[in-house]
């Protein structure tokens, strides 16, 4: 045998023998100090000055190393008694810890090696959800758990919502009241999150997009530095995207609709709130007719607090024949004529939810007529309408002398 490991097994064994005539010390009050007596009596033998504080080294050495090795048998002897006792098997366990939000998660992962292991399966982190009611997620997070999911992630929802229980198209924008950031001390909006930028999403579009193109879900809340470059890159990598939500954001809706457009032929589901400080959000014919081309499985439609006109509204409406949610609430510019004659036409005929609610210039006559239609038989699918107004619908044609009626 070679000596190199004979030598080794003997060292072992040394070890083995310190180590249980060490820890064979009776665990008495005195311990401690019969451990400084000793230790000092080495001190005072040794040759020099140098000598002694080697000594001291050494023993706080040895020292951390002893509580380290035990804090990691410690750890091991628990993964151990947990495998014996975890009641769920491993694929049960992983799928329980996917549904846990993610800070739970991350405390899980530090209670042992096995729950850490189970942790960071992809599986863990197919459906992300960062949503916090006060900015504290930051880019740096938001690509680690991006990572860890790899091509598994299917959802991913960011931003700031007031409300964590806000369900998926209720959530506002934030107001524009200024607030200090006390992570970089200047004044920042309400709305703004200082934390995730415009980067956020980059960690989609690495390696041509791989992680993004099995995306199903995106839904992205007033993160402030969000622009629409970005977010139009992000679109074009995720081809496989069913359901988009945009609230509070500072990006061109035109632009955003394009992208859609060209990348995201899937879509099922398309939501979008105008940030209440944002530039005007104004669709032409031409980017109403690509979006019903380019995406004929859309079946939910919200734009809320932006500016379109019924003619517009009237592409869309007929132009998705399978549309059944519709949200256009706070337009500026809508009168209700888009509803003649809809409810019997492909595109209204399936309508199941109509929200036209504070829709400024909606005409009392054009309500009446929806009224009447809905009477007659029409819209057969509709089961919820929401017309209200704070002010009353309007009675007038003319803008410039616009009155309204609290009917």
């Amino acid at each position: 045998m070679d000596s190199r490991f004979h030598n080794n097994d003997n060292d072992d064994n040394h070890v083995d023998h310190v180590l249980h005539d060490f820890l064979a010390f009776s665990d008495l009050p005195s311990l401690a100090l019969s451990l400084s007596l000793s230790l000092d009596r080495l001190l005072q033998s040794s040759a020099s000055f140098s000598d002694a504080d080697h000594l001291v080294d050494r023993a706080s050495t040895m020292g951390s190393i002893l509580l380290e090795v035990a804090k990691h048998s410690y750890r091991n002897r628990a993964s151990v008694h947990n495998s014996l006792t975890w009641p769920l098997p491993p694929d049960l366990t992983i799928k329980v810890f996917s549904l846990v939000d993610k800070s739970s998660l991350c405390h899980a992962a530090a209670t042992c090696k096995l729950f850490r292991n189970w942790a960071k399966d992809p599986f863990c982190y197919s459906h992300i959800d960062l949503r916090t009611p006060v900015p504290k997620v930051n880019d740096a997070l938001v690509a680690t758990i991006i990572h860890r999911a790899g091509k598994a992630l299917r959802s991913l929802m960011l931003g700031v919502v007031p409300d964590a229980t806000t369900s998926s198209g209720s959530c506002q924008p934030l107001s524009d009241t200024p607030r200090k950031c006390y992570s970089c001390g200047h004044k920042r909006s309400q709305k703004d999150s200082c934390h995730l930028t415009r980067c956020c999403l980059n960690p989609l579009n690495a390696d041509g997009g791989a992680l993004g193109a099995l995306l199903r879900k995106l839904h992205l809340y007033n993160i402030g530095q969000m622009d629409s470059p970005s977010l139009v890159e992000t679109l074009s990598v995720c081809p496989s995207l069913l359901d988009l939500e945009i609230v509070g954001l500072d990006v061109e809706l035109g632009r955003i609709l394009s992208s859609v457009s060209a990348n995201c032929h899937l879509i099922e589901r398309f939501a979008f709130a105008a940030s209440t400080t944002g530039r005007n959000k104004i669709l032409n014919i031409q980017t109403c007719s690509h979006l019903v081309a380019g995406c004929p499985h859309l079946t939910s439609l919200s734009l809320r607090g932006i500016r379109i006109h019924d003619y517009k509204v009237r592409i869309l409406v007929k132009g998705f024949q399978k549309l059944k949610y519709l949200d256009f609430s706070r337009s500026v510019s809508i009168t209700g004529s888009f509803l003649r004659n809809l409810g019997n036409s492909k595109g209204g005929n399936f309508l199941e939810f109509l929200n036209l609610r504070d829709c400024m210039h909606l005409k009392e006559m054009e309500v009446a007529r929806l009224l009447t239609a809905i009477i007659a038989g029409n819209f057969k699918s509709l089961v919820h309408l929401d017309i209200s107004n704070r002010e009353g619908l309007g009675l007038r044609t003319d803008r410039q002398h616009m009155c309204y009626s609290s009917r």
